[in-house]
């Protein structure tokens, strides 16, 4: 019988402490630059084109996300099978790991979808934001971003891995770092400062671009030069691993068909929004930054529990997994709470920050609360859910989420807009409606501990 000592506990502690509070303020980090992108896309002066110009961002990024459910996936697979290696301090295996999700992410997966969505950009985005004027506003943009999703593809591999061998700090200061020629990049090119043009919102991607750019040179330096647990060992030499590929494949295709269903679903569902007009994509695309810096602690707490979980089942420490996984879900909701008191307080000045637009800033004041509440489903359902994949339960998580999204989200939402021509508050419970529904379903999935039979590797 497994026995859990005070010691444990505190390397519970510390080892969330070490991989939770870095993967959290970097993902809400990576958010506070992408709404000082959109504030500075607020910039723009002519109303006309500062709403397209939010519509083409919304649009963009979910087809970005679209495509990085595929490769993200991959690497929440990878991220689990890594983590048993390293609880077996099999060095040879994690090299080939590393090796073998580079390869079957970047040019395999990110490659073709991104040419694929290149081809048929003016498609895309005409039926998405159903105006033509988002298409010639932000067609800039679109292509800048998808450029750097081949960048963002080698940057994320890397970004899951390092927390999985706890060395999340790194990714942390890098992405800052990076993060911060972006900033500057939409400052001199959104309204052409200095000698730069002035490219309104193609500048904001361009400067994304840039950023990736530079965030891809500094992992190849952390891959080939750094002390990192994830250097490239000069004595293993790589051989094709079919076995290796089928055992990512078997963790990671549940998982991108989740984010997929996700991706897939919103795309659908900004489209049903589009139909109430550009000023309701547009408030839409404010209440989604606000939303998603909130629910980046869940996000970024399933993240950082899942390889942590792996590594014990690898050891079959089960009880100092249920441990972390306690620990993460009571960390969620005491930081959500702590933010989501802070927005609710400075709400009017930080809706003055976005757009001046006084029809825009009352409907998102209207939904406000609801984001609020919602946030809570969702942080509690992502760390049950970062814990189901530690131990390679992904096609469970996959399944619900389906069932959720175009049963709640997809045609709950067409009803309440196409038929009873509700509005955005009507959308946000339904957001509310899915998030409860697989927080419930997560946890009892959890609890149930039917988990433990799953194999994820051979030992």
């Amino acid at each position: 019988m497994e026995k859990i000592k005070a010691r444990d506990r505190g390397v519970v502690k510390k080892n969330i402490i070490k991989n939770a509070i870095p993967t959290i303020i970097a993902f809400i980090l990576s958010d506070v630059f992408s709404i000082i992108d959109t504030m500075l896309v607020g910039t723009i002066k002519d109303e006309v084109t500062y709403t397209a110009s939010l519509s083409a961002i919304n649009i963009s990024s979910r087809i970005m996300l679209f495509i990085s459910a595929v490769s993200r996936g991959m690497n929440v697979a990878s991220s689990t099978i890594l983590s048993r290696y390293v609880a077996n301090n099999d060095k040879e295996k994690m090299q080939s790991v590393i090796l073998h999700t580079i390869i079957l992410n970047v040019l395999f997966i990110s490659l073709p979808l991104v040419i694929i969505a290149l081809i048929f950009i003016k498609p895309i985005m005409v039926f998405i934001g159903e105006d033509p004027i988002i298409y010639e506003v932000g067609k800039g943009y679109y292509i800048a971003i998808m450029i750097g999703f081949l960048f963002s593809a080698f940057n994320n591999i890397f970004a899951f891995l390092s927390r999985s061998v706890c060395e999340a700090k790194r990714a942390l200061y890098m992405e800052t770092f990076a993060n911060t020629f972006n900033i500057i990049g939409d400052i001199v090119l959104i309204n052409g400062l200095f000698i730069f043009p002035k490219l309104g919102v193609t500048g904001a991607g361009i400067a994304t671009l840039i950023y990736k750019v530079i965030l891809t040179m500094m992992w190849i330096y952390v891959f080939f030069c750094s002390n990192s647990k994830l250097k490239f060992q000069k004595k293993y030499q790589f051989k094709f691993d079919k076995k290796m590929i089928k055992d990512i494949l078997h963790i990671g295709v549940p998982a991108s068909t989740e984010l997929i269903s996700i991706r897939g679903a919103n795309i659908i569902f900004t489209k049903i929004i589009a139909t109430m007009g550009v000023t309701a994509l547009a408030a839409q695309q404010i209440c989604m930054t606000i939303f998603n810096l909130i629910i980046e602690v869940g996000n970024a707490l399933s993240v950082s529990v899942a390889p942590l979980v792996s590594e014990c089942i690898g050891k079959c420490r089960y009880k100092m997994a249920n441990i972390y996984v306690a620990l993460s879900r009571r960390m969620a909701i005491i930081i959500s709470t702590v933010i989501g008191i802070m927005i609710l307080g400075l709400s009017t000045p930080l809706l003055d920050l976005y757009t001046d637009s006084e029809v825009i800033k009352t409907i998102v004041k209207n939904v406000l609360m609801i984001v609020i509440i919602a946030q809570y489903a969702q942080n509690i359902r992502d760390v049950y859910a970062g814990g189901l994949r530690g131990c390679g339960d992904t096609k469970y998580i996959a399944k619900y989420t389906i069932l959720a999204d175009v049963l709640l989200k997809i045609v709950l939402s067409y009803i309440l807009v196409n038929l009873l021509h509700f509005d955005l508050v009507a959308i946000w419970i339904v957001i509310l409606l899915e998030e409860l529904f697989k927080a419930v379903i997560f946890h009892k999935r959890y609890t149930s501990n039917e988990w433990k039979s799953i194999k994820v590797i051979e030992t």
